[in-house]
Parts: structure tokens; C-alpha cells; sequence
């Protein structure tokens, strides 16, 4: 007669602590010898291309941009391998060295009619959220009749509206990302000083963004601290603010005359880990208080022009905000009057980007906002958020 033996659930348990234990064991083993074995490759590429001059430094750069790419596909695949395995959060990154992210997945795109209706999307985003207090609620004051658009994934939430204030039509797209890589910066043609010039939507669909805004138009002007590829690839530091972007995602400002010359600004990038920056301004809030200017070198602040302005709410959570005419609503706004409105809205820190008909915050590639004359204005650069999900999953 066989004997039969009886599970109880704390054998049950037991043996599942012990199956997941061991498969840890492998996994953590086998990642081990495959992380060796790249890193001596990309080793022995950094060393055999070692030389000097122009040679050199383009193989460091070249090297670096290899280590980052290396980084990013270790992190990525790692979180794959364990997912399910152990209680740890998959985690996904981007690498600046690539100008075309991830293409979204259309079927994280959506709209609604009312906030009520996205109450579920909030909830579902509860995690990349992380108790973050968002400035979008059942409450929100939509315009009437104006649709709200949203993209969710587990890497990156997004949700657009129109609202009126003060006799204008205000577009705020506001973003939460899981990592600082995913707030990005393109050039026309990906490259830095490049003549070509193109559209805000246009630009968008070339890079994947989920949601873009029109950026500083830097190569329209000289003024301003210009940071790219984690270099300064221009100075001047006497006629406009200039905001960073760190490694964190956090938006960092230097003021007019910070900088006595170009190596004070450059130890500022330095020790700051800058990553680009913006070079238009002013800064509208700073540390949650609003700025006032009484005169400024860029957008004849005194006047009422359509503005638009680049937020930092919390870490890794921002928003996009323009104000323009539409329909009957015509009103613009000068520079303090757009500063007080963004400083009401609670963000710690606002910055002030490239107004009138530059002014374009664009979704799914197309233009959420209005534009003033009707038509976008081709410019040299934009700011945007992407996915980190990679293609396929």
C-alpha cells in the first residue's frame, strides 16, 4: 500500500520560500557571469581605443556613450529577469546618447469628458503617483465642451486640459515619470547648432514624445547658458536666467550676472550634474515663490503675448502650461500676471519658455493647444516626456 503524503500550507509555503530562494540563486548567477562578460568587452574597447588628440576624444566619447547604453540595457533586462521573482519595482530608463525614444503604445492614449470620468486612471497610476499630491482632480475646472486627453503606462502618466483664467485659454499637461531620463530635450536634426528648423508636432513624432511643449528657440538668439550633452556648448550669463536640468529631473536656476565668467558656469554644470538647459526665462517660481520683473531682455514681458512656461511640481512630476486667445476668450498675458496664475497652481519651481506663436504643447503628435495666426511657427528645439516601456511590452 503507498503511503501519502500530505501538504499542509506551511509546507506548502515553505517549499515555495525554497523554490524562489534557489531560482534567485541561478538567476543572480547566471547575471553575474553575463554582466563579467560585457564589462570586460566594453573594457577592452575603451582601452584598445585609448590614443590622443582628436582620436581620443573621440573614442572617450564614444566609450561613454557605450557604458551608458550598457548601464541602461542591464537595468532594463535585470528588472525583467526578476520580475515576479523578487519584491522589487521593474524599473526602466532611457539613454541620452539615443535622440528616439520608445514609441508609445497607441492603446495607452485616451480621452475623456468630464475629470470624473479619469478618477480610475488616477487610482490606476496610484504607484507611479507615490503619494504625490496631483494638481488634476474631480474638481479640475475644464472648459466646457474641450475634451481631456491622457497616456498611461507603468512608466509614465500624463493628462492634458484647457481651463480659462483671466479672459484666456490655459493648456496644462501635467506629467509624472518613473525616471529623470524620461524628461528629454531635442534639436532640430538632433544635433547642436544645426540651421534646420521645424515644427512642434513635427519634432514630436520624429522622437516618440507622448507629450511635448515648444522649448527656448535657442539658435534664434545668443542670450543664455546653453547646456547639451551634459556640456556647455554656449555662455552668456548677463541678459537672461537659465534653468538646468539635473540628473534628478529637477529643475535648477542660475540668475543674471551668477556667473563672472565661463568656468564659474561650467563647475555649476559640473557639480550641479547638469544634463541640458533652457535659456529663455524668467524664472516665474522659484522654491514656491513667484518672481516678479520689472524689465527682461526676452518677451517684452510688459506686454500681453501669449507665454508659456515649463513646472516642476515634485520630484519627477511637472507641468506644461501655455496661455493663448481662443474662440471668444482673446485675452494674453504679461509676464507677472502668467507668473502669479502659474504660482497658484502650487509648483515649486516655473520657468518661462519661447511665447507667442512658438507657443505649442502637442500630444499623440498633434497640437493640443491653440496657436496664435493659426499656424506653428518652425523653430530649433522642444522639450518632451517619453515613455521608458520598451518597444513590444
Amino acid at each position: 500500500m503507498s503511503e501519502t503524503t500530505l501538504q499542509t500550507p506551511e509546507l506548502t509555503a515553505q517549499a515555495s520560500e525554497r523554490g524562489s530562494s534557489t531560482l534567485r540563486t541561478i538567476l543572480t548567477g547566471v547575471l553575474a557571469v553575463f554582466c563579467t562578460a560585457i564589462s570586460l568587452t566594453l573594457l577592452l574597447t575603451v582601452l584598445t581605443g585609448a590614443g590622443s588628440g582628436t582620436a581620443a576624444s573621440k573614442s572617450d566619447a564614444q566609450s561613454v556613450a557605450m557604458m551608458d547604453k550598457y548601464d541602461m540595457f542591464m537595468t532594463n533586462e535585470i528588472s525583467n529577469a526578476l520580475e515576479g521573482v523578487l519584491a522589487v519595482d521593474k524599473v526602466y530608463w532611457l539613454s541620452d546618447s539615443d535622440l528616439v525614444a520608445p514609441e508609445p503604445n497607441p492603446a495607452c492614449y485616451g480621452t475623456a469628458n468630464t475629470p470624473a470620468e479619469l478618477q480610475w486612471l488616477l487610482e490606476e497610476a496610484a504607484d507611479l503617483i507615490d503619494g504625490q499630491e496631483m494638481l488634476f482632480s474631480e474638481t479640475t475646472p475644464v472648459w466646457n465642451g474641450d475634451k481631456i486627453y491622457y497616456y498611461y503606462d507603468e512608466s509614465i502618466l500624463v493628462i492634458t486640459w484647457k481651463e480659462i483664467r483671466d479672459r484666456s485659454v490655459y493648456t496644462i499637461s501635467e506629467v509624472k515619470i518613473a525616471h529623470a531620463s524620461q524628461f528629454r530635450r531635442f534639436l532640430a536634426d538632433g544635433q547642436y547648432g544645426s540651421d534646420k528648423q521645424y515644427t512642434t508636432t513635427e519634432m514630436s513624432a520624429s522622437v516618440n514624445a507622448v507629450v511635448a511643449s515648444s522649448g527656448d528657440f535657442y539658435k534664434f538668439r545668443s542670450y543664455g547658458t546653453i547646456v547639451y550633452g551634459g556640456e556647455v556648448q554656449r555662455f552668456e550669463g548677463h541678459y537672461v536666467d537659465t534653468c538646468f536640468i539635473n540628473d534628478d529631473g529637477d529643475l535648477v536656476f542660475s540668475y543674471r550676472d551668477q556667473f563672472a565668467n565661463e568656468d564659474e558656469a561650467k563647475l555649476f554644470v559640473e557639480e550641479n550634474d547638469v544634463r541640458f538647459s533652457l535659456a529663455f526665462g524668467p524664472v516665474l517660481v522659484d522654491n514656491g515663490e513667484v518672481k516678479t520683473t520689472a524689465s527682461y531682455a526676452l518677451g517684452e514681458v510688459g506686454n500681453e503675448y501669449s507665454r508659456a512656461a515649463l513646472c516642476q511640481m515634485d520630484s519627477l512630476h511637472y507641468l506644461l502650461v501655455n496661455c493663448c486667445g481662443e474662440s471668444s476668450y482673446q485675452g494674453r498675458q504679461n509676464i507677472n500676471t502668467f507668473a502669479k496664475y502659474i504660482g497658484e497652481l502650487g509648483c515649486e519651481k516655473a520657468y518661462a519658455l519661447d511665447g507667442g506663436q512658438t507657443t505649442v504643447i502637442c500630444m499623440d503628435d498633434q497640437m493640443i493647444s491653440s496657436v496664435d495666426y493659426g499656424t506653428q511657427r518652425r523653430i530649433s528645439d522642444i522639450i518632451y516626456f517619453a515613455t521608458a516601456v520598451p518597444e513590444g511590452e
